[in-house]
């Protein structure tokens, strides 16, 4: 009777768990599922029914916690996340792979003698990945998505020691004391069972490894098992497709710019730079030199500069197209934006226009966990003549001021465009500037709105430097300063959208009085466009603009330097979200 009992257990919540965690199933669908749930069930329960085990002894109780834990963790989180913005979704290899995981492991503890360690340590693995999701859900508010996963993988592991040390060591030490309990309480509680059946029959034996084989092949066949069909593998494959065709970039490169027709309006026989600077998680929402409320003076440089505005404009509307560094600026880089449609890999970047020109491309970065992979941010910044990041050494944070040190190397002789990418106000903010440089708060205090305002204040003085070293040595003749993103220090760790917090950015072009002479339709433009709404996924074209090129890869409508740009709040998006729907409510 048990057995039937922990089969109608498994098939209903299996069943039930399908029925109330996903959207939009058709009928047939919910007929087909509780039909396999059934015989899944039946299945998972037969190794312990053959040879008469106890199925609420301990170790049986754990197996059946970990299929638990797979059945209902991943569907749960993306059900609470989904539910009111998706009509329609289908998680059901979840409840199989959770069925079936039972009868795995039940039949390892039965067929294989001693294997109350391994199996223990196998429920171990299978328990850790559900409970790191769900940390994800509880830190990020979310179920993990493409865009997390992404940036998991590109993490680099400064940045994890970094995050982890964000946290009061008495929570990072609590922390490791849970995984360990965790891993004891499944080799303890698997192996107190001794004797979970008495002497095996021959057909007993032989009858419970045939299942197991089964088990094993079923669950963990490299492309059509239950594994790799559940929510999470799935998720990894399509990150893994989207790394596929960002190759793709580096194949279609040849033919990608053998089409590319560039020709710069008025020439400049001078050498000269145009400098570029990408920062990071920057707020405008926090800098002085955007926001008046702001209380304290974080952005004197900025300040000073915009005095003139007929050579420094700033564009207070400029919003992020999205709340990540990766996806955010293979748009930025690239003609590819949320308006025009395409993709990545077959569009034209800034580096190509520049190479067009004539102009040495310099990428210089202090983003070393985005070096570690090849990111569309790193495909774009191997194909300049210079690319190169800031080494990142364990347990040493690199301040963005070591990008000076690049800048030596630079030939004043020739035409340059130079691109330098900040870590800015990268989270944890205390690492983002020297401890000479504080300002406001106390060292050793997790003040984390007193951190960000001094790592605004840090860049402003970097943003400094890279423009005296560029005005005195390097004829720079304009220079374009944004951020990929935006923050709130009050909520750092938040990775969606969430009220155009991290939406928000600066934006600054400055000029120089030779580039005004040669270029004035584009300096008009600029200061005629300042008050206009604007997504950096845009950048591509505004860089082409202030080249001033012709191109059949320039579309001048989606350009703040050119009198045709056409677009308004209610046209532009971050993701799905139009602008028009920022209350303009900052919170300070």
């Amino acid at each position: 009777m048990q057995y039937l009992i922990m089969s109608l257990v498994l098939w209903g919540l299996g069943h039930g768990a399908y029925l109330m965690l996903n959207k939009g199933i058709m009928h047939n669908a919910k007929g087909q599922q509780l039909r396999r749930y059934l015989v899944a069930s039946i299945l998972a329960v037969a190794p312990a029914g053959i040879v008469g085990a106890d199925v609420c002894s301990p170790a049986m109780l754990m197996v059946l916690l970990t299929s638990l834990t797979w059945m209902i963790s991943y569907p749960l989180m993306y059900h609470l996340t989904n539910r009111h913005a998706s009509p329609e979704y289908d998680n059901h290899f979840d409840m199989a792979f959770g069925i079936y995981v039972y009868g795995w492991l039940s039949g390892l503890l039965i067929a294989v003698p001693g294997a109350g360690y391994f199996v223990g340590f196998l429920e171990f693995l299978l328990l850790m990945l559900p409970i790191s999701l769900w940390i994800y859900y509880v830190v990020c508010k979310g179920c993990i998505d493409a865009a997390g996963m992404k940036m998991l993988q590109e993490t680099h592991y400064n940045e994890i020691i970094e995050f982890i040390r964000s946290f009061h060591p008495v929570r990072v030490i609590l922390s490791g004391v849970g995984i360990a309990l965790v891993l004891a309480c499944c080799v303890a509680v698997t192996i107190s069972d001794t004797h979970l059946h008495g002497n095996l029959e021959i057909w007993q034996t032989i009858a419970v490894v045939a299942l197991v084989l089964f088990f094993t092949v079923y669950l963990w066949k490299p492309k059509r098992g239950l594994f790799v069909r559940t929510g999470v593998a799935e998720l990894y494959d399509v990150v893994k497709e989207y790394v596929s065709n960002n190759e793709k970039y580096i194949s279609n490169m040849k033919q990608r710019t053998e089409g590319l027709q560039v020709t710069q309006r008025v020439k400049n026989d001078t050498p000269h730079s145009i400098f570029l600077v990408i920062g990071e998680s920057a707020s405008r929402d926090f800098m002085k030199a955007f926001n008046n409320s702001v209380d304290v003076e974080n952005t004197p440089w900025m300040n000073n500069l915009m005095q003139n505005e007929k050579q420094c404009v700033m564009f207070p509307n400029a919003y992020a197209c999205g709340t990540q560094t990766v996806p955010t600026l293979e748009k930025a880089l690239t003609e590819y934006n949320q308006y025009d449609g395409g993709q990545f890999f077959t569009s034209c970047s800034i580096v190509d226009v520049a190479h067009k020109l004539g102009y040495k491309v310099h990428w210089y970065s202090n983003q070393g966990h985005l070096g570690a992979a090849d990111t569309p941010i790193t495909l774009v910044a191997n194909t300049s003549e210079v690319a190169k990041w800031t080494k990142q050494e364990l347990n040493k944070v690199q301040y963005d001021e070591a990008l000076l040190d690049f800048l030596d190397e630079i030939d004043s002789e020739c035409n340059n465009f130079v691109v330098l990418h900040l870590k800015g106000s990268h989270f944890n903010f205390e690492n983002r500037f020297p401890e000479k440089n504080r300002q406001w708060g106390r060292p050793g205090v997790n003040d984390n709105i007193a951190n960000y305002k001094n790592s605004i204040h840090y860049t402003d003085s970097v943003l400094q430097r890279f423009f005296d070293y560029g005005c005195k040595k390097l004829n720079m003749q304009a220079m374009v300063y944004l951020s990929d993103h935006g923050c709130s220090p009050k909520h750092p760790r938040e990775r969606s959208f969430v009220k155009f917090m991290h939406s928000r950015i600066p934006l600054m072009v400055w000029m120089s009085e030779r580039y005004m002479q040669l270029h004035p339709e584009r300096a008009e433009a600029l200061r005629a466009n300042s008050g206009c709404h604007w997504t950096n996924d845009l950048l591509y074209e505004l860089v082409c603009g202030v080249f001033d090129v012709e191109s059949n890869h320039f579309k001048e409508s989606n350009s703040l330097a050119h009198k045709e740009y056409s677009h308004t709040a209610d046209t532009l998006l971050n993701g799905k979200i139009k602008l028009s729907e920022d209350s303009g409510i900052i919170d300070l």
